[in-house]
C-alpha cells in the first residue's frame, strides 16, 4: 500500500475496513465463547466405564454459599457425592462399598442393587437429579482428612459385587448447577443422618 493510500483513504476503503474489522472481532468472540463452552463441559463431572459399569457425572457437590477460592469442605466435615451408575449387562450387580483416602469412611444410604440395564443415582437433592430415572441413593464422604477445594480432584474407589473395584477421580461440582433450597449449606455442616450402607 502506498503512502497516499495510507494517509488519504477513500470513503469506500474506510467502510470496507470497518466491516472487515467488525467481522474479525465477531468471529474472534464467537471462537472464545465456543472454546469456553467446551472447557466447561469437559469438567462438569468424571466419567468412567469399567466392564459393564458406567459411571457418569461423578463429582463432589459444591456447597451452597461455598467459595470457589477457599476450601469448599474443611477437614473433619462431610461432603456429599453425586453421580449416575449404570449397569449395561443382562445380570444385576450391586455396589458393595466405597472408600477414599481423603475420608475416614464413605456412607451409602439406599438400595445399591443395580438391575439389568438399570441405574443408580447418587444425589442429595429431593427427588433425585431432574431427568434421571436411576434408583436414588445417597453417598457421602465422612470425616474428611483434609480440606476439599475447587479445582482439584479426589479419588474414590467403588467396589461392586461382580465388576470389582472401579476408581473415579471426583472433581468439585459447578456452583452454577446448585438447586435453590438444596442441601450443602456449608463445608462444616454434615448432611442429614441416615443408615450406613457398607462404607469403609
Amino acid at each position: 500500500m502506498s503512502r497516499t493510500q495510507r494517509f488519504r483513504p477513500t470513503r469506500v476503503a474506510l467502510v470496507a475496513g470497518a466491516v472487515v474489522g467488525a467481522l474479525a472481532l465477531a468471529g474472534c468472540g464467537a471462537g472464545q465463547i465456543a472454546q469456553t463452552a467446551e472447557q466447561q463441559a469437559a469438567v462438569s463431572g468424571a466419567n468412567v466405564t469399567a466392564q459393564h459399569i458406567e459411571i457418569r457425572n461423578a463429582e463432589i457437590e459444591f456447597p451452597v454459599g461455598g467459595s470457589q477460592r477457599l476450601a469448599a469442605y474443611t477437614a473433619g466435615s462431610s461432603a456429599p457425592i453425586t453421580m449416575s451408575i449404570a449397569n449395561d449387562d443382562d445380570l444385576p450387580d450391586r455396589l458393595v462399598s466405597a472408600s477414599s483416602p481423603v475420608a475416614g469412611s464413605v456412607r451409602i444410604t439406599g438400595d445399591t442393587t443395580i438391575p439389568p440395564h438399570g441405574a443408580l443415582t447418587a444425589s442429595t437433592t429431593p427427588g433425585g437429579v431432574p431427568g434421571n430415572t436411576g434408583l436414588p441413593i445417597e453417598m457421602t464422604l465422612e470425616g474428611l482428612s483434609q480440606d476439599v477445594s475447587p479445582g482439584l480432584s479426589y479419588p474414590l474407589v467403588l467396589t461392586f459385587e461382580r465388576a470389582g473395584n472401579v476408581t473415579v477421580d471426583l472433581p468439585m461440582g459447578n456452583p452454577d448447577n446448585l438447586v435453590p433450597g438444596g442441601p450443602g449449606s456449608g463445608g462444616a455442616q454434615p448432611p442429614a443422618t441416615g443408615s450406613s450402607g457398607g462404607g469403609h
